[in-house]
């Protein structure tokens, strides 16, 4: 049993002024910083997904210990990228829960990622989702029960809607704290301060 991550950093992002994921937050790319934050959570493998921008974004994070893998269909909205990752991941039989994570949450500590991997494992739960404070966050790790139905969808969708819709049981993590902030748009990046 292992389990492995996937990052998704396909989406263009709204209204930055350069390609999103290689903008600097505090002297580091965004993509760069959230990957580097990942090479200690306890997974065995990191694939990382790529879209808008994908040549530059690449060039940031070519030299990490991770797989990287383009999403030609990117634009058709986050269930492109997952499936994407999924189909490369699902070949290894030995994998039973995949972190999905946001390459836009440079902030996310490895502590959360890592609580949230020893409750998925531990429980019976088909997702394990952090809860702060009282929202539901990222990342979500997901159990193999619920690969074919994400595999099977298209389009644009909110992932909490559709493991909530589809999950035999949900496992929720709280923390007290609220969440690291998700970098969607270039006035995120201004309320941050970077």
């Amino acid at each position: 049993m292992s389990i492995a991550a996937i990052i998704l950093a396909s989406d263009a992002g709204e209204d930055f002024p350069s390609p999103k994921y290689t903008t600097d937050i505090n002297g580091v790319p965004m993509l760069r910083r959230t990957v580097e934050r990942s090479l200690s959570w306890d997974v065995a493998e990191r694939v990382v997904v790529l879209g808008a921008d994908a040549d530059s974004v690449e060039a940031d994070i070519e030299d990490l210990d991770i797989t990287t893998i383009e999403d030609p269909e990117w634009e058709e909205g986050l269930a492109a990228p997952i499936r994407a990752a999924l189909d490369l991941i699902s070949r290894d039989r030995s994998v039973t829960h995949v972190v999905v994570a946001r390459g836009d949450q440079p902030s996310l500590s490895p502590e959360v990622v890592d609580s949230l991997i020893e409750h998925a494992i531990s429980s019976e739960a088909d997702v394990t989702i952090p809860k702060y404070r009282f929202d539901r966050g990222w990342p979500l790790v997901v159990g193999q029960g619920l690969w074919s139905r994400l595999l099977g969808m298209e389009g644009d969708y909110d992932l909490h809607t559709v493991v909530s819709m589809h999950a035999g049981a949900i496992e929720e993590v709280w923390f007290d704290h609220l969440a690291p902030p998700v970098l969607q748009t270039f006035g995120d990046l201004r309320r941050i301060g970077r």
